[in-house]
């Protein structure tokens, strides 16, 4: 029997993102569209010192209420995993729907998901998976001419496959009951994403890596958080 999805949580922890946080939200925003379901989309606006809030306010706004309610919530965590936690509570709560009905997904803010992102995520919640991590491609304007090789070969050993064992707070999804179930993602300020995989084969869920759901994240080597994504990039650039 096919589970039955009757809501969407989205959520997005954001730190000083105001130069992305707008074509992060809009592409969100077009494939709740596109998903034609109840979505409850969350921005957590943690310890920012820019614009980052209100220009997501602005965009929430203006988006079609038709089946997406948008909040922005402000923050001092200072910590990517409390912020993630925040934004994914903060969704189920605001979904009229019993959590085993809530599907949960989570992806950054300087991160593009694709117009099928949640249908995707929906095929599937619908089979009765509890977990999936999807795959994250990187847009390397502006970064050394060789990182991208470099990076295709780092994440080899993982495979880009289906049961690929890569885990991206950018690109997960996890059923609403089986997150409360295992205390979400913890509060760390790095690896929140790991945390969630870890809790959730330790309590028996059913995860995997899949190869149909990806996104597009940014190839800065700033990071905004430590030892997160952007750090990895630094490792490569600085073991060339």
């Amino acid at each position: 029997m096919r589970r039955q999805i009757r809501g969407l949580g989205v959520g997005i922890p954001a730190h000083d993102e105001a130069d992305r946080i707008e074509v992060c939200l809009r592409s969100v925003l077009d494939a709740a569209r596109h998903a034609r379901l109840p979505t409850a989309l969350v921005v957590v606006a943690d310890a920012c010192t820019d614009a980052t809030a209100a220009l997501a306010q602005r965009v929430l706004d203006a988006a079609d209420p038709s089946n997406v309610m948008g909040t922005v919530v402000r923050t001092n965590h200072r910590a990517a995993g409390a912020a993630r936690a925040t934004a994914l509570d903060t969704a189920l709560e605001m979904l009229d729907a019993t959590p085993d009905a809530v599907w949960l997904a989570t992806t950054d803010a300087d991160t593009l998901v694709h117009p099928s992102w949640l249908r995707a995520h929906l095929r599937w919640a619908r089979r009765g998976v509890d977990g999936i991590a999807g795959l994250v491609e990187v847009d390397w304007e502006g970064t050394p001419p060789d990182l991208a090789a470099r990076y295709g070969v780092s994440i080899e050993p993982d495979g880009v496959a289906m049961g690929h064992r890569h885990v991206h707070g950018a690109n997960l999804g996890v059923l609403g009951q089986r997150w409360q179930e295992v205390g979400g993602c913890g509060a760390g300020p790095v690896a929140e994403d790991h945390e969630l995989w870890r809790r959730l084969r330790a309590a028996g869920a059913e995860v995997i890596g899949v190869d149909d759901l990806r996104v597009r994240t940014s190839g800065r080597l700033a990071a905004r958080a430590p030892l997160g994504f952007s750090y990895y990039l630094t490792q490569l650039v600085a073991d060339a």
